[in-house]
């Protein structure tokens, strides 16, 4: 943060709780700003996926792959100027980790995967449902702590 966007240290116990308020107004509102766009981004990849594989009859595994790779340059777009609203030093490290911490959990999700219907047996949707739960969370997290972390 430049030195003079900065804003005092509170002296008080009031000038405190201002601060506290105005740190908590803005993480409220990152949150629901990340919210929204993950819904955006859910309709923009679903749509996505439809497209390619229904109306040009490309295999959903390649449908699949195109489709993941677009929606997750989507959603940097979307977290870097929206949510995170980040100011970038080097482009090409952060779009770099932003897909690398997207592998990352795609990779976690499979493993819930795996784990809930091959080892033990509990219903997909569930299981994808909590995966893709773990996975949203974890999203948010790396976003915010690597790929848009504040200087």
């Amino acid at each position: 943060m430049d030195k003079d966007k900065q804003r005092p240290v509170p002296h008080t116990e009031a000038e405190f709780e201002e601060e506290l308020e105005a740190v908590e107004e803005k993480a409220n509102n990152e949150l629901q700003l990340y919210a929204l766009w993950g819904v955006i981004t859910v309709v923009f990849n679903v749509a996505l996926f439809y497209l390619l594989y229904h109306t040009f009859g490309i295999e959903y595994q390649i449908a699949n792959l195109i489709d993941w790779f677009f929606s997750v340059l989507f959603s940097f777009i979307v977290n870097k100027m929206f949510v995170f609203q980040h100011e970038t030093k080097s482009l090409v490290k952060e779009v770099g980790t932003f897909y690398g911490t997207r592998v990352a959990t795609y990779l976690i999700e499979a493993v819930i995967l795996w784990l809930g219907i091959s080892v033990m047996s509990v219903n997909g949707t569930m299981t994808k449902v909590i995966g893709h739960g773990i996975a949203l969370v974890a999203n948010y997290f790396l976003s915010k702590w690597l790929v848009f972390k504040k200087a």
